[in-house]
């Protein structure tokens, strides 16, 4: 009757049995587990609080001990205090006392307002509405409390000023018995005070305030009286926390005494909203696992019939062929073990398969990443140089030559293609250009992260001629089998030990020259010294100037230098003056990515043809200019913010190594205003750029401490870090320890 129940094909014996486990383990150790850290997460959140109660709690006594000792040095200034003392009423002194106090209040930004009080001449001076006598004075209140005999020396009260709360402070605030002749009041900015103090939330999930001994609200929100109500009574010692019900609501309340005030700083957090969290957190992650398991168990159905119907089919052939006592040896637990090892050491092998796939590609990554270094870099630390000789055939050869592959229209091809689809562009492109090159030398590509690729080819007794044939022809591949237009540039041989950033900057510079000869051809180092010879170019401080207003958004400014541009225009000849006006347009081209009307540099000479006069010309690109600055102004847009922040991130995630890596070469790469970009990018991480390209660089230098036993310096360098005292000052700052502590203590 047992053997009812239990099915005969081993799949779906094994099938059952992994369905059963699927289902009994991993959602009551995912709800453990999920219990476990809400009840972790709990701790740590009052840990927090603790500390941020703490902090917040010595802000307030550093303000108002700052605000103290900022009025006893005020009422102390020799023009106020001749005034308060005064025995009649000088507009001199006036005069003096009100400048001496508008002084005061420009430079403590707490500071809401001002009185200056004469006891004896029953005068005050108001710094928001000017002098005025006792009975003209509009703040009645504050004259009675000055009055008044006070007990208490230099502490701050609660006054209202026109129905608002403001906190406020009066010096000398005497003891009882003694008179003075002149008070100066302070009144305090009470917005910027709970800005800076006090933590809350629009959803009223957080709140802090501050209140005295009696339980009156001294700074924080007022219209939670009956939250705050016995709050005082619970709060014993300088600090500590409790948890208070209100309206059937939990909230966990921290508390610390703000000393010599006599005030107690609260900081109140729902407890049902972090509950609620975590037990959402803990359903959606059952629901999670609940899914994956039914998913698992389909899965797992379909890869049982697949993997082990054939072993059973076998096994009853075996039976059918060999009779009973054949049966008898299957039913063996040995015979079934041998199965399961058997499709374990399958698996086993599959596994090292892609195990050893994995490995290769990612040391292609590192590579990748080392050639990219060496470029931006131009020379090569000797733990990279013992890598690629390892891991790269370049240095089996005895010449070195750089090659840029530059995409062109490249403002179309960014339109055309995401983020995404650009880099496997490249990348084709790049394996392409190494297929061809590799039928006679040996070569490796890169991909700088911008409208160009740079290609290492690396060979011995190479000819220039052969060399420029190969690379015509990885020109035609990469337009065959990608649709892309290229323009390439090779240098000629280089040794190993040349600065390849100056050899690269120079051969990307030769692929610009199709622009202005129209050529289509792979460049070399001679083509542009031939360019150099008859080439008259433009000015370059007025064309520096025109592009430093564009990105400014300066108008008038444009309009002045495109006119003293024209004005030398007009001089020159015919053919001169349209080989300035290609070189100009060209430049603006290069900067901004593109023109309004114009997408390619292959339409600028066309554009140029349509025009009869100068004037024509002028004209139209003052309007291009002005469509530009319109253009950054309105690239707001979401979609487009995040391949812009996409692409900046990645940039600099390229070219970290590089120590001369720039905030305005960030902005020419995305061509953007570097302004534009900086709000940008604190807009979206909410940090400022500089901060986070200083936050990756210390990362990559923990990270290569931590894997490399590379010397210190090295270290810091391949960060893009320009000098060790740098490097060592900003490590410390960050960690608190220099970089051979860290190294040490992990």
């Amino acid at each position: 009757m047992r053997r009812w129940f239990i099915p005969k094909q081993t799949y779906i014996r094994i099938f059952l049995s992994l369905c059963i486990l699927f289902i009994l383990v991993p959602i009551p150790f995912v709800y453990l587990m999920s219990h476990q850290f809400s009840i972790y997460a709990m701790r740590q959140i009052d840990k927090v609080n603790k500390t941020e109660i703490a902090h917040s709690r010595d802000n307030a006594k550093f303000i108002f001990n700052k605000l103290i000792s900022y009025g006893l040095n005020m009422y102390a200034d020799k023009s106020i205090q001749s005034w308060m003392r005064a025995g009649s009423e000088s507009q001199e002194a006036q005069v003096e006392a009100i400048e001496a106090a508008t002084k005061y209040m420009t430079t403590e930004p707490f500071l809401d307002n001002l009185y200056l009080i004469n006891m004896r001449t029953k005068h005050a001076i108001d710094l928001k509405y000017g002098i005025a006598s006792f009975p003209q004075f509009r703040d009645q209140d504050m004259l009675d409390r000055v009055r008044q005999s006070r007990s208490s020396y230099l502490r701050f009260f609660v006054h209202k000023v026109n129905g608002t709360q403001q906190l406020a402070l009066i010096i000398p605030t005497v003891p009882s018995g003694q008179q003075s002749f002149g008070y100066l009041a302070l009144i305090l900015n009470d917005n910027l005070m709970q800005q800076y103090l006090l933590k809350g939330d629009s959803s009223q999930e957080i709140r802090s305030f501050i209140l005295d001994k009696s339980g009156q609200v001294m700074l924080g929100p007022q219209d939670s009286e009956d939250l705050y109500a016995g709050l005082t009574v619970n709060s014993v010692g300088e600090a500590g926390s409790f948890t208070r019900t209100y309206e059937g609501e939990s909230w966990a309340v921290q508390y610390a005494m703000i000393e010599p005030q006599g005030w107690i700083i609260y900081q109140m957090a729902k407890l049902e909203g972090m509950r609620a969290d975590f037990n959402s957190f803990r359903t959606m992650l059952v629901i999670i696992v609940a899914t994956l398991d039914a998913l698992l168990i389909v899965i797992l159905f379909w890869n049982s019939r697949r993997t082990y119907k054939p072993f059973t089919q076998l096994a009853n052939q075996l039976e059918t062929k060999f009779g009973l006592h054949s049966k008898n040896k299957y039913k063996d637990i040995a015979m079934a073990e041998f199965k399961v090892i058997r499709h374990g050491i399958e698996m086993l092998e599959d596994r090292m398969i892609q195990l050893d796939s994995s490995m290769r590609e990612h040391q292609n990554v590192i590579k990748a990443e080392y050639l990219r270094q060496w470029i931006l870099q131009g020379k090569l630390s000797s733990p990279v140089t013992q890598y690629l000789h390892e891991n790269s055939g370049l240095f089996g050869h005895e010449a070195l030559y750089i090659s840029v592959i530059r995409i062109n229209e490249y403002s179309a091809f960014n339109k055309k293609y995401n983020f995404a689809s650009r880099k496997l562009l490249k990348y084709a492109i790049g394996n392409i250009a190494e297929e061809v090159v590799r039928r006679s030398w040996y070569a490796e590509s890169v991909d700088l992260g911008s409208d160009h690729l740079v290609l290492f080819i690396s060979g011995d007794n190479v000819q220039m001629d052969e060399l420029i044939g190969a690379m015509e022809e990885a020109g035609k591949q990469i337009r065959q089998w990608t649709n892309i237009q290229v323009t390439v540039a090779v240098s000629g041989s280089r040794m190993f030990s040349d600065d390849l950033r100056i050899v690269y900057q120079h051969i990307h510079e030769l692929t610009m020259l199709k622009f202005i000869s129209g050529e289509d051809k792979v460049f070399i180092e001679r083509d542009y010294e031939d360019y150099m010879h008859r080439a008259q170019t433009l000015n370059d401080d007025l064309l520096d100037e025109l592009i430093k207003q564009i990105r400014m958004g300066r108008t008038e400014k444009i309009t002045g230098i495109l006119d003293l541009i024209f004005v030398h225009m007009h001089a020159m000849h015919y053919t001169q003056s349209k080989f300035q006006l290609l070189l100009l347009l060209y430049t603006l081209f290069k900067t901004f990515n593109k023109l309004p009307s114009i997408q390619s540099v292959e339409d600028i000479e066309k554009m140029l043809e349509a025009f009869d006069t100068l004037g024509e010309v002028r004209r139209w690109l003052e309007k291009e200019l002005l469509d530009i600055i319109n253009e950054y102004g309105n690239r707001k847009s979401s979609s487009r913010r995040e391949e812009i922040v996409s692409e900046i991130v990645e940039y600099v995630k390229q070219n970290l190594p590089d120590p001369m890596l720039t905030i305005e070469d960030i902005a020419e790469h995305v061509s953007l205003s570097t302004r534009h970009v900086r709000q940008l990018f604190k807009e979206t991480f909410d940090q400022t750029l500089s901060d986070y390209i200083l936050q990756e660089r210390i990362a990559k230098v923990k990270e290569l401490l931590l894997s490399t036993n590379w010397p210190v310096t090295d270290v810091g360098m391949r960060a893009g870090f320009q000098t060790k005292s740098h490097f060592f000052t900003v490590f410390k700052k960050a960690t608190g320890l220099t970089p051979t502590q860290f190294r040490d203590r992990q």
